[in-house]
C-alpha cells in the first residue's frame, strides 16, 4: 500500500502492522487528507447496503449542517471504542462507522468530555458503478473534486493553538500547525510496523528540521499533541545549549511528563506502552 506525501513517502502504520487498501495523499501544506477515488469493477451490487449508506449519510449530513459538535449519537460512540488520553484533559476516541459500501474513520479529540474538534476519514467504495451514486451521498459532508475526497476536519485550528498562550512573535508554517494536531499520529518514536515505516509526525518533525529553531521547539513543547511534545523535548534536551531559562523550560518538562506518564509506540510491530520520560531519554542518545 502507497501513501504519497507532498514532501515525503512514507507509510501509515495500524495496530498490529494490520493496514487498509487504500491510496491516500496528504498535503500539509493544506493540512488535509485525502483519497484517490479510484474504484475498481464488482460482479453486482448489494442495493440493500446502498440504502443503508444513503440513510447513514443522509443523517449525518442534517446532523452536521446543524451542529457539528452533535455527532455522538449517530456515530454511536460507546465504551469499546479506544480512548487515549493526551493529557492536560484533553482525549482522543478513534472509531471506524460502516454501514453498507460506505465507511468513515472518526478520529475525536475531547476536552471535559465534549468534542472539541475531529477528523473524518471518508472510505469511498471501491465500484466504479457506484461512483456517481456515491459522489451524491458523500457531497455535503466531504469536499470533493475531481476524482479526490478529502477528509472533513472541525475546529482544526484549535487544535493548531498551544496549551498556553506564549508571547512569541513566530507563526508557525502550516507544516508545523498541522503538527501541533492530534490528526499528524500520537504516538512517540521514530518508526515500526511491517515496513518499518517512519511515524507521520516524525516525518514532518524531520522534514520541517530546519525550520526549527528555540522558539519553535518552545511552542511545539506545548503542543496537544502528545507525540509532538515529546518530540520537541528530545530536540530540546539534544540541544540544550541554544536555549535560555532552562528552570522555565525543565519545569515545564516535569509537568509534560506527571500530565502524561506513558505514551504509545511501535517496536517493530508491537504495539507498547512505555514510560514518557524513559523512552524520550533512550532517543536523546540516539544519532537519527
Amino acid at each position: 500500500m502507497k501513501f504519497k506525501l507532498t514532501y515525503i513517502l512514507i507509510l501509515a502504520l495500524a495496530i498490529g502492522c494490520n493496514q487498509n487498501n487504500l491510496d491516500v495523499v496528504a498535503d500539509f501544506k493544506s493540512n488535509r487528507i485525502s483519497q484517490f477515488i479510484d474504484p475498481s469493477k464488482s460482479d453486482s451490487i448489494n442495493e440493500n447496503w446502498v440504502k443503508e449508506d444513503s440513510l447513514f449519510l443522509s443523517e449525518l449530513r442534517e446532523v452536521l449542517k446543524n451542529d457539528e459538535r452533535n455527532i455522538f449519537g449517530i456515530l454511536k460512540i460507546n465504551e469499546s471504542d479506544k480512548r487515549t488520553k493526551l493529557g492536560f484533559g484533553y482525549e482522543q476516541i478513534e472509531s471506524n462507522v460502516g454501514k453498507g459500501y460506505a465507511g468513515i474513520y472518526c478520529n475525536l479529540i475531547l476536552k471535559e468530555g465534549q468534542v472539541i474538534s475531529y477528523e473524518f476519514t471518508p472510505n469511498f467504495p471501491r465500484n466504479k458503478d457506484l461512483k456517481e451514486r456515491y459522489i451524491k451521498l458523500f457531497s455535503g459532508i466531504f469536499k470533493i473534486d475531481d476524482n479526490t475526497i478529502h477528509n472533513r476536519y472541525y475546529n482544526i485550528e484549535e487544535m493548531e493553538n498551544p496549551l498556553k498562550s506564549i508571547n512569541s512573535d513566530i507563526s508557525l508554517n502550516e507544516n508545523l500547525r498541522f503538527l501541533m494536531t492530534p490528526f499528524s499520529g500520537i504516538r512517540y518514536g521514530y518508526s515500526g510496523g511491517i515496513l518499518g515505516s517512519v511515524f507521520t509526525n516524525r516525518a514532518i518533525f524531520l522534514e520541517e528540521s530546519k525550520s526549527i529553531t528555540t522558539e519553535v521547539c518552545r511552542i511545539l513543547m506545548n503542543s496537544k499533541n502528545p507525540g509532538t511534545r515529546l518530540m520537541a523535548i528530545e530536540y530540546y534536551m539534544k540541544n540544550k545549549s541554544d536555549f535560555k531559562n532552562h528552570d522555565l523550560l525543565n519545569n515545564w518538562i516535569d509537568e509534560v511528563y506527571l500530565e502524561l506518564p506513558t505514551i504509545e509506540t511501535l517496536e517493530g510491530c508491537f504495539v507498547m506502552q512505555r514510560g514518557s520520560k524513559e523512552l524520550v531519554s533512550e532517543y536523546v542518545k540516539r544519532k537519527n
